[in-house]
């Protein structure tokens, strides 16, 4: 940042890219829109640092990431301008974050199709986004077999208490309760 004095005995401070790209030098005038427009710059230049840090960290949605910076009080012009940067750059992709989100998610199968769709909304990811790479990266059948390993062990009533808590499809559930209902009867009586 560089503090900028006027004549006034006033003072502010821009950012130092923002100086050189508008060639602010000692002895220039300015006046209150040129001050006003050379402000709006130095936020702009602000908030796309600000994104890129916290993009660099963690990766984002288009949402999460606004959410963030207007957290840390940015206008939403500001915002806007670097959200719609970070995306020109490749580093905010909504449907990346989404797919990498649930990929994780299934790495470790604890949550069924619902879960992981409340998951995505969560973060910002849009419905119709959420609901599509959900469906293409759970499919039924992957999902049955998650439920499964959560079911493990457990008595048909304790499993489908669970598998209702962690999101899974009822008829995910109705499959799996009937597996054991099979497997607790025992193959004298099927």
């Amino acid at each position: 940042m560089v503090r900028i004095h006027l004549s006034d005995g006033s003072s502010f401070a821009l950012h130092a890219e923002v100086v050189a790209r508008e060639k602010i030098a000692v002895g220039i005038s300015l006046d209150s829109e040129r001050l006003s427009q050379l402000l709006t710059l130095s936020e702009q230049v602000l908030a796309r640092v600000r994104a890129l840090a916290l993009l660099s960290r963690s990766a984002h949605t288009r949402r999460g990431l606004s959410r963030k910076l207007a957290a840390r009080g940015f206008s939403a012009e500001a915002i806007r301008h670097a959200a719609t940067r970070m995306k020109e750059l490749g580093y905010l992709d909504d449907r990346s974050f989404a797919e990498e989100w649930v990929r994780l998610r299934l790495s470790t199968p604890r949550e069924g199709v619902k879960s992981l769709s409340r998951g995505l909304l969560g973060r910002g990811v849009p419905r119709a986004l959420a609901e599509e790479v959900v469906a293409a990266l759970c499919p039924p059948e992957v999902e049955l077999e998650a439920a499964r390993r959560v079911a493990a062990g457990l008595s048909p009533a304790a499993a489908a208490r669970r598998l209702t808590g962690r999101g899974f499809r009822s008829r995910t559930i109705g499959v799996i309760v009937r597996e054991l209902e099979r497997k607790a009867r025992g193959p004298a009586e099927e």
